[in-house]
């Protein structure tokens, strides 16, 4: 099959994953923390809560997801990944809305992240990343890096979207309470956006079919409710963005953000207008498709799992720890707060052009050497923003370089899981691998600030007397050289084990089946 009929036939399933991404754990509660912590300071704080009280959420948070991810690897693998996607956006969701539900306890608090990280873990790319690598195999990469783009765009219209339900007293109508009020939004933003692109336009080769046939019969009411739920997201978006840009000029995250609302109706306009088929490829015999590829068991038996899990803790605690840290970073080299505001803007748009162009390479170059490009250039980064004075110029070119970083990690981790182990257990393999991912970058933030600001090496409050009086020159420093470190490795990799091999003819048949069994 031609590279441009992959793009043709699997486009529902690549707008289906990018959207269920983007409304899924890995961006939502992350983005909109920040915008949370000034009312929870404000309703919290006589009773002791402090920011980084606050702020350890993103430490269960990233211990739930590790412990949580193996898990949902191998439930995609025996239920399928659309089966466990819809139901971990529901249940995401709820977990979402009872964020709500706190109190003032801080266990409360502490358990309903918890809760939040399992329940949401089956909306991470370890699920919506395994159709698509199904799905596309010469164009893999550009296709990973159009899916994985969702993060970025979502959770910035998520960040615009809280901060007016926030600052408007208006929408203060559950409990007279802004941040309660935005939490229950969110949590609707996946049921009514998400679920139903996911319902009809999300396939794996190897799904079993659901109400698949009749789903189709119920196109147009399903994708009613996604274009409604969307033209509320838009709606709010807008109304948060005009004033803001009104206020400060037409800065580059507003432009953005009011590109990206538009954005989000193309996939369900598309599946309105375009007869879509969704029902699941399968092979003759109604038996699982059998894809190429190792087992998760035979996989740990492996070095190179090993190598990518051990190298992605530092490069993920490296690149992802930065990237929230940036204003302060800056504004310690003497730049003012507008200007350092107005750089770190420039991150989001790196990180577009990161995943766009490191999957067009990684579809035509060997992606260990693509990779270790992308990520050991944030080592000169870190290098340059740990000097004592920092131009603009120098400042701009390091922002675009992390965010370059930070564009890839997803997609190169994704793509050299399905390269080096195959497809046959993706998803537990992928999620083994995003569990080490997560601890990484989850961690980072916390970690990164605690040694920057001379307190060491410290986490939620336990101190190891590790690394303390330390600054930001120091820290950064450091990084860029653990980082440029732990990329070396990645280029021992050697040659892909299952490279271009024909899933697509295997599509091709088994989907000329399936057609003829639903005629």
């Amino acid at each position: 099959m031609e590279q441009d009929g992959e793009f043709k036939r699997g486009w529902p399933v690549l707008a289906a994953a990018a959207v269920g991404v983007g409304l899924g754990l890995s961006p939502l509660p992350f983005y909109t923390i920040g915008v949370m912590i000034p009312p929870l300071l404000q309703e919290f704080g006589p009773m002791g809560w402090t920011p980084g009280d606050i702020l350890n959420a993103l430490a269960i948070y990233t211990f739930g997801a590790f412990a949580a991810s193996p898990i949902i690897g191998i439930m995609a693998e025996r239920f399928g990944a659309r089966r466990v996607a819809l139901v971990s956006v529901v249940t995401f969701s709820l977990a979402m809305m009872a964020l709500a539900l706190n109190t003032g306890s801080k266990s409360l608090y502490i358990v309903l992240w918890l809760v939040l990280a399992f329940a949401g873990a089956g909306t991470l790319p370890i699920t919506f990343t395994r159709p698509v690598a199904n799905w596309f195999d010469r164009n893999r990469g550009i296709a990973l890096g159009i899916a994985l783009i969702a993060t970025g765009v979502f959770g910035a219209l998520a960040k615009f979207f809280s901060q007016y339900i926030v600052s408007n007293p208006e929408w203060h109508f559950i409990g007279g309470s802004g941040w309660r009020t935005a939490y229950v939004l969110l949590g609707l933003l996946p049921l009514f956006i998400a679920f139903p692109l996911v319902w009809l336009g999300l396939r794996d080769l190897d799904d079993t079919p659901a109400r698949d046939a009749k789903s189709t019969d119920l196109k147009l009411p399903i994708l009613a409710i996604a274009l409604v739920g969307t033209i509320g997201l838009v709606w709010i978006v807008t109304r948060q963005v005009f004033p803001l840009a009104a206020a400060n000029g037409w800065r580059l995250e507003y432009i953005m953000a009011l590109g990206f609302s538009l954005l989000v109706f193309v996939p369900i306009i598309m599946m309105m207008v375009l007869n879509i088929k969704t029902a699941p490829v399968q092979a003759a015999s109604s038996a699982r498709l059998e894809l190429p590829g190792l087992t998760l068991g035979e996989t740990l038996k492996t070095w190179r799992f090993w190598l990518l899990a051990i190298c992605f803790v530092p490069i993920s605690y490296a690149i992802g720890a930065i990237i929230p840290n940036i204003e302060r970073v800056l504004t310690t080299t003497g730049m003012g707060m507008d200007e350092a505001v107005g750089l770190a803007t420039l991150t989001g748009l790196a990180v577009l052009g990161g995943r766009i162009i490191g999957g067009y390479l990684i579809d035509r170059f060997w992606a260990p050497g693509v990779a270790f490009v992308f990520l050991a250039s944030p080592a000169i980064a870190l290098h340059l923003l740990g000097q004592p004075d920092v131009s603009v110029t120098t400042a701009t070119i390091a922002i675009l370089m992390i965010g370059f970083g930070a564009g890839v990690e997803y997609d190169f981790m994704a793509y050299m899981v399905s390269k080096y182990f195959g497809m046959k257990s993706y998803s537990a393999i992928y999620g083994a691998i995003y569990g080490f991912f997560a601890l990484g970058a989850g961690l980072g933030p916390s970690i990164m600030t605690n040694i920057a600001d001379g307190r060491g090496l410290s986490l939620m409050g336990f101190e190891t007397g590790l690394l303390t009086g330390q600054d930001w020159s120091f820290t950064l420093t450091k990084s860029a050289l653990l980082l440029f470190a732990f990329t070396i490795p990645l280029l021992f990799l050697g040659k892909y084990k299952y490279g271009h091999a024909d899933i697509v003819d295997s599509v091709t048949e088994a989907e000329k089946t399936s057609e003829t069994g639903h005629a």
